[in-house]
This record gives C-alpha cells, sequence and structure tokens, in this order.
C-alpha cells in the first residue's frame, strides 16, 4: 500500500504548490510527466487491479474474429485484434492505456483550472484510472465529450457517446448531459430533486423485496441478485439503507462546498455551474438506483469524475487566502480516506503492485 500513499503524496507536493503560485509555465510539463507515469503504471502492470482474470481469460481464449462474447463490440474486437496479430496481454493494455490517457490528460488540462490538483484528486478517487476496465474507458470518452457540449456541437458529442459505446454499452446514459449541462435549475429544486431520489430509492427497494417475498420462484432470485449488488457494502457490514445514508453523507460534502461557492464562481466562470449540473445529476442517479443495485448505481460514474474539476474551480475562487487554506485541509483529509476506502475495497487486487518486469 506504500507506494499508493507514496504517489499520493508527491502528486500533493505539486498540487499544493500548483494553488500557492507555481509559475503556469511550468505546470503543463509537470502535469505531462505525471500524467505519463500514470500511463505507464497502467500498461507495465500484471496481475494488479479488478476483474484482471476476468479480461485475461477472455483474452487468451480467443481463437479468431468474432467469437461469442458478452463485451460490447469495439472491446471484443480490439481484443481479438491484439490476440491475433501480437498475441500479447501486455500490448492490449498498451492500446487501452493510451486511448484512455490521450483524452484524459487533454480534458483535465481543457477544463480544470488547477491540472495538477486534479490529477491528483483523480488518483484517490480511482487511482488515476491506472487500473482501467472497459467502463473506465468509456466514461474518459464521455468526460472528454463535455467539450462539445460546451462548443454546442451536437454531432461531434453524440459521435462520442457512440464511441463509449463500444466499450460499454450503459455510455448511453450520458446523453442527459447535453441537456442537464445547460440547465438553468434553482438550488432549492436541486435540492428538492435529490430528497425525492433518496425516498424514491428506499420505495423501489422495499417495494421490490416485498414483491420478491410475496411472488417467490424466478422473481424472487432475481432479487436476490440484484440486493447482492447492492448489499456489496466495500467490506463493511451495514444495510441498504445505511449505504444510502453514507453515500449522502459523502456525496453531500462535495456538493455542498460547491453550492456555497456557487454565486461567488458563477460569475467570474459560467462553466462551473454545468460542471455543477452534472455532479448533481450524477447524485440524483446515483441516489435512485443505489439501494436497488449497485450496478446500476454505476451509471453516475462519469458524473462523479465532474468533481476533480469542481474542486480546482473552489480552491481557484476562494475568498481568501485563510479560506483556501482551510479547504485545501479539508479536502486532504476528505480525499486521504477516499484513497484508502478505494485501496482496501479491493486491496488483495491492488497490493502489491506487480509488473511484467
Amino acid at each position: 500500500m506504500g507506494i499508493y500513499f507514496g504517489i499520493f503524496i508527491f502528486f500533493g507536493i505539486f498540487a499544493f504548490l500548483e494553488i500557492w503560485g507555481a509559475k503556469k509555465t511550468a505546470i503543463l510539463p509537470i502535469f505531462l510527466f505525471l500524467s505519463l507515469f500514470l500511463y505507464i503504471l497502467s500498461f507495465i502492470r500484471w496481475e494488479t487491479g479488478t476483474d484482471w482474470i476476468t479480461y485475461e481469460f477472455f483474452f487468451n481464449k480467443i481463437t479468431g474474429w468474432f467469437g461469442e462474447s458478452e463485451f460490447e463490440w469495439g472491446f471484443a474486437r480490439l481484443n481479438e485484434f491484439v490476440k491475433i496479430t501480437f498475441d500479447n496481454y501486455s500490448v492490449l493494455l498498451f492500446i487501452l492505456g493510451t486511448i484512455l490517457f490521450s483524452f484524459q490528460t487533454k480534458a483535465i488540462y481543457n477544463f480544470s483550472c488547477y491540472p495538477l490538483t486534479s490529477l491528483w484528486l483523480l488518483w484517490c478517487i480511482s487511482l488515476g484510472n491506472v487500473f482501467f476496465v472497459r467502463q473506465t474507458v468509456a466514461t474518459v470518452l464521455m468526460f472528454y465529450a463535455i467539450r462539445f457540449i460546451q462548443e454546442k456541437k451536437l454531432y461531434y458529442f453524440c459521435f462520442f457517446i457512440l464511441l463509449a459505446m463500444l466499450f460499454h454499452r450503459t455510455s448511453i446514459v450520458f446523453i442527459f448531459a447535453w441537456w442537464v449541462y445547460k440547465a438553468k435549475i434553482s438550488v432549492s429544486r436541486m435540492l428538492l430533486i435529490i430528497g425525492l431520489s433518496v425516498v424514491f430509492s428506499f420505495v423501489v427497494g422495499i417495494i421490490i423485496g416485498k414483491l420478491g417475498e410475496t411472488l417467490g420462484g424466478i422473481f424472487q432470485q432475481k432479487v436476490d441478485v440484484y440486493f447482492a449488488d447492492s448489499d456489496a457494502t466495500y467490506g463493511m457490514e451495514v444495510s441498504k439503507e445505511m449505504l444510502v445514508i453514507r453515500a449522502v453523507l459523502n456525496k453531500g460534502f462535495i456538493f455542498f462546498v460547491s453550492l456555497y461557492m456557487l454565486k461567488k464562481i458563477e460569475f467570474k466562470n459560467k462553466e462551473y455551474r454545468g460542471f455543477l449540473n452534472l455532479y448533481w445529476f450524477g447524485m440524483v442517479l446515483y441516489f435512485s438506483t443505489v439501494s436497488i443495485s449497485i450496478v446500476l448505481a454505476r451509471l453516475a460514474a462519469v458524473y462523479d469524475l465532474t468533481l476533480i474539476i469542481l474542486i480546482a474551480f473552489i480552491l481557484k475562487y476562494a475568498n481568501n487566502i485563510y479560506e483556501k487554506l482551510f479547504l485545501f485541509l479539508c479536502f486532504t483529509g476528505y480525499f486521504v480516506l477516499k484513497l484508502y476506502t478505494t485501496i482496501n475495497l479491493y486491496y488483495d487486487f491492488y497490493v502489491p503492485y506487480k509488473t511484467i518486469f
């Protein structure tokens, strides 16, 4: 685990220097270097990361083109191409990593007023996407597509959603971002809809559970599968209700700090409201589904990613040096816990970090 917290400290130092006045001319080369570092880690790994066994098994069993697969068309065809041409799983990781980090690096640098800080935050919430799966690639493609909402290029936006769907079919859910980003939603309405989504999640979860008890049979089996997923509470013995409460507290912290800074930042940078809208919609999507199935709740992944941009805005436009320092320390404490949770959730998959060498 030491390597992960070592990287946290290393990236955190650069984030601190960026926030406290590092020369802008130095930011880009450092940002590219750190992104390159993560990129290299993503394809020199071996037997490290979640779903490694599943993906490597699928790759190794390929014998020709257009074989039967439960995976999406684009992901399956890319696996077949690499298997038939190179027969080397590390080459596949290299190609997927190249796609992912190319778009991720450009998106963060274009969207964030503190790109080094955003990269540091990304490390805390998802280990910088080093241990990517196919949904991660799709998520980054959708995240990059936010630029086309800003530029009002609907066709390009739709193209990237279709491209993302080649890696994960649930990417279609991001189509709502086109309207959500530009929506003029009052704070009171935002809070009301979040509250209703939490209530909806509880009610639907209870109804499905009762129907399962009443109807039994196949329906009960399907309910058990759903709730087996939703009860995967990250190694903690808590109920579905407690999982929702913890999610409210976890996501609510970022959301309410973002609301606190809304009027000040929106006046200076109109894109802040768009990213806040996306994060809010992700909360609604998550709370509406998490007590039903944690698998469904993962639909909110790309919306949640916007927090790395929101926090950079918040730190840049803090009212004074004391507020900026206070917020930085609060976020540091919060994301230390976030990083620990991320690693501890799948400890055996991340520790130790193995390489091909």
